[in-house]
Order: C-alpha cells, then structure tokens, then sequence
C-alpha cells in the first residue's frame, strides 16, 4: 500500500472515531434526567406532541377587612346623670296647650282682661294672662263674689302654672262665682285632656281643701283659714319628687344650643352669595 493511500485511511479512521465520540456524547446529554433534554428538542422543532402538566392556579389569601375608625362621641354630663347617681327618670308631662288660647277662651267667657297674654313687668321672658269676674255689688269690695285667674308661662306659650282665686260667700252670688269655677276647671280638664285632674272639681264645688301631684303637675285646692268662703286653686308644673326632676333637667332646652337667630347669623358678602348660587 502506498503512503496516501495509507494517509486517507488513517484520516478517516480519525474522523470516525471522533463523530463516534461526538455522537455518544450527545446521546448522553440528550437521554439524561429521562430523555428532558431531547423533549425539549423534539418541541422546539415542533416534533413531537407538547405535554405540559396543568399547574394549579396560585392560591389567593382573601382581603382582610379594614376596620373603620372609631369615632369619639361626647355626651353632655347630665345625660349619664341617673347612671352615676341611681336615679332613675319618671314620667313628667306639661301643660299641652297654649297660655294665649286658654286666656282667649276666659275671655270670651266674660272674664275681665284687659291686657291678654303679654309679657311680665319683671322679666319679660315671663308672660302672664290676669283676669277676673264679678258678681253682684257687695257694699265692702272684699266681701264682693268674685273669681280671678292668672296664667303664668312663657313668651312661646308654654304654661308654667294656673292659679285661681273665688271669693264665694254665702249668697246668690257666690253661688254664681262657685259654677263659674266649676266650668273653669272643667274647661282646663278638657283644655289639657288629662281626664285625672277632674278630682279637683269636686273638693273646689264644695270649697273643702284637696292636694295631689299627678306626673309632674301638682294640684292644690285650700280655702283660707280664717275666711273659709275664700278658696285658693294652684295648678303648677312641678319637680318635686328626684325622678321628674331629672326628667325635667332631660328636655331642659336651655341645656342644648339653640340655632342661631337671624339676626345673630353672620352677614354674607356678595361674593359667598355668587359662590352658593353656582
């Protein structure tokens, strides 16, 4: 054999030898970890089907809730009244009709009043109603049968009390003055719908002395003493027993602020009033 003969064979001896080595590394690299390498070279050519395993979807924590902030709130301290002392709050009512009215229908009864419901000459924040009735003419003016009234309240008409009182002696007369007070207290009966205060009628017709407190409104009935044909009848809106006065002190509006009046609001100038009226 010749020397290039000999030369060709020995080269490519050499490259088998060499793609032998190339190709069994190759088949280890790709077969390894169970064949993952040639998979992915089988899907990258687009030959061979792409298996992927379905993966569960990320697991999302739910939304913890914000609490909202807590708020503050301050109560006047008589509110809390009753729970720092023990007292407990009772049923109290007022009277539920207007002074103006009541003195109205007085009146139209033939009561005197001269002035009607005005203000007092005190205080002013005090109104009051005074009126009489006459019957007869005695020869002594104190002897005379007569019946006054006078209402006390305030300006909004509120009644604060009643008070009456009839000069009846034995006479014709005095009988008259006797039936007036009876249609008196019972149109303020009727007037304030507490049916309760028509016990007082009966002691009143026979001038004998009575005393009671009915939820917050007391009622006396007293003929003087040293002149029995004189007799003295005072309904009155009262705090007397803890629990009405606690109530009382409740609805007090002079405890809460009242809104401002017109005049104390602050005056607006052209431009805010331009602002709100856009």
């Amino acid at each position: 054999m010749d020397a290039g003969l000999q030369k060709r064979v020995s080269l490519g001896a050499l490259l088998f030898a060499v793609f032998a080595v190339c190709i069994a590394i190759l088949a280890t690299v790709l077969l390894a970890n169970d064949s993952k390498h040639l998979n992915s070279l089988l899907t990258h050519f687009n030959l061979a089907p792409v298996t992927r395993s379905a993966e569960a979807p990320p697991k999302t924590k739910p939304a913890k809730r914000q609490k909202s902030a807590t708020r503050k709130v301050y109560l006047p301290p008589h509110l809390l009244k009753f729970e720092q002392k023990g007292d407990r709050a009772s049923f109290a009512r007022d009277f539920v009709l207007s002074g103006k009215d009541l003195c109205d229908r007085f009146t139209a009864t033939g009561f005197s009043n001269p002035q009607g419901w005005h203000a007092g000459p005190v205080n002013i924040r005090n109104f009051e109603c005074m009126a009489d009735l006459v019957a007869g003419k005695a020869a002594d003016p104190a002897e005379r049968a007569s019946l006054f009234l006078e209402i006390r309240g305030e300006a909004s008409g509120e009644v604060r009390s009643i008070r009456m009182k009839a000069v009846a002696p034995e006479t014709p007369d005095g009988a008259t003055i006797l039936a007036k007070l009876d249609e008196a207290l019972s149109m303020i009966v009727g007037q304030t719908r507490f049916a309760d205060l028509a016990s007082m009628i009966e002691p009143a017709r026979g001038m004998q002395p009575y005393q009671a407190q009915h939820f917050g409104i007391s009622v006396s009935v007293k003929p003087e003493p040293t002149a029995p044909h004189r007799l003295n009848v005072i309904l009155l809106a009262s705090e007397q027993s803890p629990g009405v006065k606690l109530t009382r002190q409740f609805f007090d509006r002079d405890r809460w602020l009242r809104p401002a009046a017109a005049s104390d609001r602050p005056a607006l100038y052209p431009a805010v009033r331009r602002n709100r009226a856009l």
